[in-house]
């Protein structure tokens, strides 16, 4: 059986939906397990707290303020899937500023808590 497959995100940033240029991702945060070897097997692993990330590109238009995007702190992100899922990752914050490049995109990064599936 085959099925859609994601291809495309719909970003917002307190509720401002941004058009975005295609290759958004989201890297969904929470518990990353490093495995601690031993003399002959790795047998054990610790854990850290990794946050969410979100990166995605916004075509630079006569309305959008990249003073604006990186000002975000405090925001929650949506992440909709165009295969149905959506991710909301609260209390996100710009992490770096945006760089806008000469093909008319600006690549803004967002972090924070880990992501929620919102169901």
């Amino acid at each position: 059986m085959s099925g859609k497959l994601f291809g495309r995100a719909t970003i917002r940033a307190n509720g401002q939906v941004y058009k975005t240029s295609g290759g958004s991702t989201l890297e969904l945060g929470g518990v990353t397990r490093t495995p601690r070897p031993g003399d002959h097997n790795a047998d054990g692993f610790t854990e850290e707290d990794t946050p969410a990330k979100v990166e995605f590109g916004v075509q630079m238009r006569e309305e959008v303020s990249l003073a604006e995007i990186h000002a975000i702190v405090d925001g929650t992100i949506t992440f909709e899937c165009d295969t149905g899922q959506t991710y909301l990752v609260n209390h996100a914050y710009s992490a770096t500023p945006p760089m806008l490049g000469g093909d008319g995109v600006a690549k803004c990064v967002f972090q924070g808590p880990p992501a929620e599936e919102i169901l």
